[in-house]
């Protein structure tokens, strides 16, 4: 009993060494070989991305108890703004192994540990806990910029990890900005990591196998609603119907 306690405590840490940019086990050799390619690097995020989204799809099959099913679309729209449902660390593994091109606002502050800092911030990850209105004036600029140059935006709909039934309100930043852009919202919902790796877990709270889904809906375009409420409450609507159809799976 024991040793199974150690086991999925271990691979509990993994989850969070994955997500915070690979620190322990592939940082140095991915800095490293991108400081030997970097003459023939045009994107260096998509670079750290591309090595990231490895190292997430490993994950998802090297933890036996967890197996990741995925329905996605078939052709995802360039300069896209996805939001998804936050349960878990491992929200992040699942749908960045997919998304390409991206940056994701993350309502934390890690300005305390620089090097995870470094290396998320590689990865196309913004903090904005905590931080002054200049910086964050300029992330907002960079995701408008990074959405003119054909490239995504990553939200967390609820602005926080929650495991309730019931989906918390959605805050409405996303929304104001694909209306102010005129970009489409890609909803994401994923259900099942919570029961894992729950907030402020470091462990794993179960050994039980059992599917992680992760489901992409179809894209909401500013044009088909009469403003960003109308849309963000229309979001929250199929989103819900989603989560708990996923749910009942269980």
């Amino acid at each position: 009993m024991e040793r199974c306690l150690v086991l999925k405590c271990l691979l509990g840490s993994i989850g969070h060494f994955v997500f915070f940019g690979l620190l322990i086990g592939f940082m140095i050799p991915g800095f490293l070989l991108y400081f030997l390619l970097k003459p023939f690097i045009k994107d260096s995020q998509h670079f750290f991305q591309r090595g990231a989204a490895l190292s997430y799809r490993l994950f998802y099959i090297l933890v036996p108890c967890m197996k990741l099913k995925v329905d996605i679309l078939k052709d995802m729209p360039k300069g896209a703004i996805y939001i998804s449902t936050h349960q878990s660390i491992l929200d992040f593994p699942a749908f960045a192994t997919y998304v390409q091109h991206y940056l994701i606002f993350a309502n934390v502050n890690l300005g305390k540990y620089p090097i995870v800092e470094k290396i998320t911030h590689a990865v196309g990850v913004r903090y904005i806990k905590d931080r002054p209105i200049e910086e964050l004036s300029d992330i907002y600029k960079e995701m408008e910029a990074h959405l003119e140059s054909g490239k995504n935006v990553i939200y967390f709909a609820e602005g926080t990890r929650h495991t309730g039934d019931k989906l918390l309100p959605f805050k409405r930043g996303a929304f104001k900005l694909s209306v102010k852009k005129n970009r489409p919202i890609i909803p994401i919902v994923i259900e099942g990591v919570q029961q894992y790796l729950p907030r402020k877990a470091w462990c794993f709270r179960t050994s039980k196998r059992q599917n992680v889904y992760m489901k992409m809906l179809k894209p909401l375009y500013p044009k088909d609603f009469e403003n960003e409420i109308e849309m963000r409450r229309h979001a929250h609507q199929i989103m819900q119907e989603e989560k708990t159809r996923l749910c009942e799976l269980y």
